[in-house]
């Protein structure tokens, strides 16, 4: 339950208790502070008191009082307090004056109790007080004072200082009353306070009877609510339960405390106020009529105005919260006669008047049939508001048209030209032949139109307003836009058309916005346009470049989307509130552009410029900054590779610029600027358009930085592999590493001499060459042990080793390179992982062009390997622009023999190489194995291969077996695996292992579990999709128009996404799947492929 229902229960419940004792609240803090108002100072300090029926009186002269008391008795409660309760009394005064009779009947009837025969209603409750009394005091009296005391409460007088109620507050004889039954329970020190906070609280803590029946209300329903009121059986059940709750807390309560000692109960007390009721005959209509007062001091009313201003629905709330409706009714009081006050709070003015005033009262209706209460009256005037004309956002459209023609004229020459030609053929239209062109929906706007205007007149301005917007389409100035928006013919016919379709102020404003929108939220059919431009794919952006109507289409169905949206659009609701469908402003665009004769050509023309002005392009630079790829986007649409063809326009020569995107520049080129363009290529024809120009400017960096990261992901995958193998395997590798960090460093310095000797023929004289020797050997050790360490522990320390660092910059100084670095050494190894490839990548390379035979030799033939190594590194060496350390060995004069040499020296030098390089073949072969299978007609048989960097590997080099599984599984050693005909299916792990043609043991290079069997379903889920495509494809060449046809695109890709699914479900093994996913691919890239070489036009 929110804040602001526990209040207006709280108020509720309040009301129920004050007009249960005469509707005046006594607490400086309970009621006070639950509304919010100011306090109003009471004494701190008890008043003399006196019993009554004790001889003994005090004084009860103000002045001999002490000073606090004397300025209690004068601290009336505050203004704001006092103003609240005044105006809870004016809201009583202002309402029923029968009401107000009604309260102070209540208070003349309390007032009018007889002290000797009416006394004893407090019976249920003072004999139990009296039992407890002491001899020594006058019973009588004293239950007469404490009748008198609830009569002074019940009866109080309104007075706007409420000098009344301070007078009982302060009076000695009922405080004395008070503390003597106080002390009768055993309890000194009760006041009126103690009174007053057992009915509202204390503010803090403590609830009070108040708090108590605010909380029980709080748990019930609006309707059970709402039934109290005028309840008096109902609301007197929750005040009595609220009191009986509050009698059982003696620990929190002095008043409940001194109850309880008494041996008072919640009982004694219910019979009491019963007795009290029935005694009363004037409390009901009391109670009824200050509830309904005090809810009208916090009654307010919400107002929401529509309908130009006509309509205004008022909702009435109370302490915030809305009253049901069912529980008020609105009513006119007076006023102007074009008023109309429903039931409901809405009240309205006819179209025919401008303004309507009024007194409105709302009245709350009594559950129980009694006549409704007044809670809310106020004036109200109604005036109606035709609203502001639209203003069209013209310098927002010039921006974007000028965006548009700037890309318009940097394309194709002949692409502007046709804008401008169809912008003259428009211009050249005359009025007889152009009119002719605005019947369909003319007739419609006609018969509308009143009779006091020239059909014909009117019909030729709009003619010529649609041959200036028609020019503006095609070539905005400034100046024609604000002639159109500001010609007096064009206003004054569409204000009347305006009228007509029941639109007030319609202008050119609104057709512009319409078609081009409003710059803020409302995007007109261009922008319409522009998304749907922006939710296609790179083929169907392909196509529609190439489409003769394409643009012309997404503009009409554009259109068509923006004619049912009379809320935003003032156009369409004018258009709809003439009865003109949809159907006629399209045959109007279509004759028009039937008409055209350079339309076609200057719509294409136009598509492509929006889509080169809305291209951007993000420049992707490697880390030494000879290398930059564009990633390409339109409409915010990434476009692949393969839609692009990019080429170099003009610029310096060192800029190389391949098809893909790739702009490079050598690396001893410092810096290059060049213009560089990418086309849309349409896949079929191999066509294109230009989309995107961009000057780009390379600069080198300077250095080789060696992408760590890639290479140890290889490295990673090929670790895998190794321990995936045979464990003597990686010890070989892990021994070789060894022996090589083993070497003895001055013992094998001539290791090197073949590469070294020319280096040192270089060097200057004062060069320390003894130091460069040695620590170029030591870098040869580190990079020996880097290839063989799995984890490549010491690549961090290689890169950044200072020794390193000067010996290789010597070498670079005395080849003319510009710098020379451990990356440079590393990427003419391992590569960049980019283009260059280095002397690994080019071994991969030299592996997959060889013949599947040789390739499978390679694994035990270590010769062949070695020479595929030579070759590499020969074509690496060779290669001076693009790899520093060819450039500087090349200068230097090391040749590609003066390597091999070297590599040869350590192959002879290491007894663990020829081994770990046959664990590391295998390993490589392991780690790049793929697999094939055909699967028979039935599924029971399936027959493996597997290849290597594309390459497959000839059976008789293989040799399959089967790991585990199903026994009914048979696995035959030239890879195909079978199961009975009579059994569905079975499950095996089967691998393949190289054979050595050097009678070496067999080496395993791949391991997968297969399921054999149930495929059948799978072949099933590929006919049925290609059943579906079949319909798809010759739907699509029916259907009229290239977007029409594109969306048997969308069905096409659906159709596929639902087979891959149905793949997928299947129990097979991963490798079926893949096969029957990619034979769904390729059935739904063929017909993708014929859809678009249906609608292309170029």
């Amino acid at each position: 339950m929110t804040l602001k229902t526990k209040a207006i229960l709280s108020t509720l419940a309040l009301s129920l208790i004050a007009s249960s004792l005469g509707g005046l609240p006594l607490s400086r803090k309970g009621l006070a502070e639950k509304l919010g108002l100011s306090e109003f100072a009471y004494a701190a300090e008890a008043l003399p008191e006196q019993i009554p029926g004790q001889l003994s009186q005090p004084d009860s002269d103000a002045a001999s009082l002490p000073a606090k008391v004397q300025a209690t008795m004068t601290g009336l409660p505050s203004g704001a307090f006092i103003g609240k309760l005044n105006a809870i009394h004016a809201a009583l005064a202002a309402g029923d004056p029968a009401d107000y009779q009604d309260v102070l009947n209540l208070q003349n009837e309390i007032a009018g109790l007889n002290d000797a025969t009416d006394a004893r209603l407090l019976d249920p409750i003072w004999n139990k007080i009296a039992a407890k009394l002491p001899n020594t005091v006058d019973k009588a009296a004293m239950k007469t004072s404490l009748f008198r005391l609830f009569k002074a409460v019940g009866s109080v007088p309104y007075d706007p200082q409420w000098e009344s109620l301070e007078a009982i507050r302060v009076n000695p004889e009922y405080r004395a009353t008070l503390k003597a039954i106080a002390e009768a329970a055993g309890i000194g020190g009760i006041s009126m306070e103690d009174l007053v906070e057992f009915l509202f609280g204390d503010g803090a803590g403590l609830k009070g009877v108040e708090g108590t029946v605010a909380d029980i209300m709080a748990g019930k329903s609006a309707i059970e609510l709402f039934m109290l009121l005028g309840d008096k059986q109902g609301m007197t059940t929750v005040l009595l339960q609220g009191m009986g709750q509050l009698l059982g807390e003696t620990g929190s309560y002095k008043f409940s405390a001194v109850l309880a000692n008494l041996g008072v109960t919640p009982q004694d007390v219910q019979t009491m106020v019963f007795g009290f009721l029935g005694r009363l005959q004037k409390d009901e209509p009391a109670i009824n009529a200050m509830t309904v007062a005090y809810l009208r001091t916090a009654a307010t009313a919400k107002v929401q105005t529509r309908d130009d201003g006509r309509t205004q629905s008022y909702q009435l709330s109370i302490f915030g919260i809305e009253v049901p409706a069912l529980a008020l009714k609105w009513t006119k009081v007076s006023g102007d006669p074009e008023v109309s006050v429903a039931q409901n709070g809405v009240v309205t003015i006819p179209l025919a008047a401008d303004k309507g005033s009024a007194v409105i009262r709302t009245s709350l209706i009594n559950p129980y049939g009694g006549s409704a209460k007044v809670i809310f009256e106020q004036g109200i005037t109604l005036r109606a508001d035709d609203g502001e004309q639209t203003k069209f956002p013209v310098a927002s459209l010039l921006e974007r048209l000028s965006k548009l023609r700037a890309a318009l004229l940097a394309g194709d020459p002949a692409d502007a030209e046709a804008v401008r030609a169809v912008r003259d053929e428009i211009a050249s239209w005359d009025a007889e032949t152009g009119s002719a062109l605005l019947d369909p929906l003319w007739k419609a706007i006609a018969a509308k139109l009143p009779a006091t205007i020239d059909k014909e007149q009117a019909k030729g301005t709009l003619f010529r307003l649609v041959q200036a917007i028609g020019a503006i389409s095609y070539d905005p100035h400034e100046s024609e836009l604000e002639a159109v928006l500001t010609n007096p013919e064009f206003r004054a016919l569409l204000k009347a058309i305006g009228v007509a379709g029941g639109v007030k102020n319609l202008a050119a404003d609104d057709l512009l916005v319409f078609l081009f929108g409003d710059g803020v939220e409302l995007g007109g059919v261009e922008g319409a346009v522009r998304d749907r431009i922006a939710a296609l794919s790179p083929e169907e952006l392909l196509s529609l470049l190439g489409s003769q109507q394409g643009l012309a289409e997404l503009a009409q169905q554009a259109m068509g989307e923006l004619f049912v949206q009379t809320k935003s659009y003032k156009l369409s609701a004018a258009l709809q509130g003439l009865g003109i469908p949809p159907q006629a402003i399209l045959a109007t665009v279509l004759g028009i552009q039937a008409k055209l004769s350079n339309g076609e050509a200057a719509g294409r023309a136009l598509t492509v410029a929006l889509i080169r002005s809305e291209t951007t392009g993000v420049a992707d630079v490697s880390e030494d900054g000879l290398t930059q790829r564009f990633v390409l986007k339109t409409f915010g649409v990434e476009l692949p590779d393969s839609a692009l063809r990019w080429t170099k326009v003009s610029g310096s020569s060192d800029v190389k610029v391949d098809a893909a995107g790739t702009i490079t520049i050598p690396r001893k080129v410092e810096t290059a600027t060049a213009i560089v363009q990418a086309e849309l290529v349409n896949p079929v024809t191999g066509k294109g358009k230009t989309i995107f120009v961009q000057e780009v400017t390379l600069k080198s960096i300077g250095g080789e930085v060696f992408p760590v990261e890639a290479y140890l992901a290889r490295k990673e995958k090929l670790w895998a592999a190794l321990a995936a193998g045979d464990p003597s395997d990686a010890q070989a590798v892990r021994k070789l590493r060894d022996e090589i960090a083993g070497l003895n460093v001055s013992a094998n310095l001539k290791l090197i001499d073949p590469i070294w000797k020319p280096i040192s023929a270089k060097l200057p004289g004062d060069a320390n060459s003894t130091k460069l020797r040695t620590d170029l050997f030591k870098l040869f050790q580190d990079i020996g042990k880097l290839q063989y360490d799995s984890q490549a522990s010491n690549l961090e320390a290689l890169l950044a080793n200072p020794d390193y660092e000067a010996t290789l910059k010597a070498i670079g100084a005395a080849g003319g390179a510009k710098s020379l670095k451990v990356d440079d050494v590393l990427v003419f190894l391992f590569g960049d992982s980019e283009n260059r490839g280095g002397v690994e990548g080019t071994v991969r390379d030299l592996m997959a062009k060889l013949k599947p035979k040789n390739l499978a030799a390679l694994v035990d033939d270590a010769g062949a390997r070695t020479a595929i190594l030579n070759e590499a590194m020969g074509i690496v060496l060779a290669d001076r622009e693009n790899y520093g350390l060819s450039e500087a060995l090349g200068n230097i004069g090391v040749k590609a023999s003066d390597l091999r040499a070297t590599m040869s020296n350590f192959q002879s030098k290491l007894k663990n190489e020829e081994r770990a390089d046959n664990a590391l073949i295998v390993a490589l072969f392991r780690s790049e194995a793929v697999p094939s299978v055909k699967v028979s007609s039935n599924g029971k048989r399936q027959d493996y291969s597997l290849s290597v960097w594309g390459v497959q590997l000839p059976s008789s080099s293989l040799k399959w077996s089967k790991v585990s599984g199903s026994k009914d599984v048979k696995v035959e050693t030239n890879g195909t695996v079978t199961i009975p005909s009579k059994l569905a299916s079975g499950k095996a792990v089967i691998q393949a292992a190289i054979v050595s043609s050097h009678g070496r043991p067999t080496q395993v290079i791949f391991r997968q579990e297969v399921t054999v069997g149930k495929v059948e379903d799978m072949d099933q889920i590929i006919k049925d999709l290609k059943e579906k495509l079949a319909g798809i494809e010759a739907k699509a060449r029916k259907a009229k128009g290239a977007l029409a046809k594109l969306r048997y695109v969308v069905d096409a890709s659906a159709a596929g996404n639902d087979a891959v699914k149905r793949i997928n479900d299947t129990d097979a093994n991963k490798t079926d799947k893949q096969n029957a996913i990619k034979e769904a691919q390729d059935q739904v890239r063929k017909t993708v492929n014929a859809i678009i070489t249906d609608v292309l036009g170029f």
